[in-house]
């Protein structure tokens, strides 16, 4: 972390505290959108809701052949972007056998520099099932319902991605409760912590991407290249709680 502690200052928030899902916050993506992915994305509330005070995600087994599942994928692109400081949100989230939660940025030029050259910081992801091996996992194959991972995704040699690394919790999984993930970004590295505990740093210095202005993404995916397929004793409906999202910029 370093030696310095940083002061930071909260300058923007959506505490999901109004009834209906802020419009002037959030985007809605809308059909089969990346990664081979099961699951149809919608703007409807079945998909996307307040409840007491959070904004839930709902992925929805439909037993439609043509359209298996649906969820919700929302971002803030043009609307609120960030670029370092720390940005955060608490959250509880579901679970299971091809469920594969996010909460993750890309950035707000990938129009004009198609990903991965617009740079991508996924702050938390989860792979959820039995912790397993995923053969179709190109990174890191420990997995599960108590494990999440931060990673870094960005044009250039020799990889493009800096590793992620995994947090386990010692006693049960993320479904149980509510936790805070985040990072801490400035123009040298970004680093990862959960409930205050870091656990992740990347070197982002020469990655040009970083120092431009990055949009959130919310989300649950179903299925795809990563987490496999739903199984058997996959539950659904499945949902994401996510009480705030907070981003917060140094006072110098």
């Amino acid at each position: 972390m370093g030696n310095k502690k940083k002061n930071y200052k909260l300058v923007w928030s959506d505490e999901f505290d109004n009834p209906e899902i802020n419009r002037d916050f959030w985007n809605y993506e809308e059909g089969y959108v990346r990664n081979n992915e099961l699951q149809k994305y919608t703007d409807s509330p079945e998909n996307a809701y307040i409840e007491n005070g959070c904004l839930v995600i709902e992925a929805i087994k439909t037993g439609d052949p043509d359209c298996p599942y649906t969820s919700a994928s929302l971002n803030t692109k043009d609307k609120v972007t960030f670029t370092h400081g720390r940005l955060e949100m608490r959250a509880k989230l579901p679970f299971g056998t091809g469920i594969w939660p996010a909460f993750w940025t890309l950035g707000n030029d990938i129009d004009e520099n198609p990903w991965p050259a617009c740079g991508e910081i996924d702050i938390m992801e989860l792979v959820g099932g039995d912790n397993k091996t995923f053969a179709t996992c190109p990174f890191n194959d420990h997995h599960g319902d108590h494990v999440v991972q931060a990673t870094i995704h960005f044009e250039g040699e020799p990889e493009g991605h800096i590793l992620p690394r995994a947090y386990e919790l010692m006693e049960g999984d993320f479904k149980d409760d509510f936790h805070i993930f985040g990072v801490d970004w400035d123009e040298n590295c970004a680093k990862f912590y959960i409930d205050g505990v870091y656990y992740n740093k990347c070197d982002i210095s020469k990655i040009d991407a970083f120092d431009n202005p990055q949009y959130v993404l919310l989300n649950i995916a179903v299925g795809g290249g990563w987490p496999g397929d739903p199984d058997e004793n996959t539950i659904f409906p499945q949902k994401y709680y996510i009480d705030y999202v907070r981003y917060y910029q140094e006072e110098k």
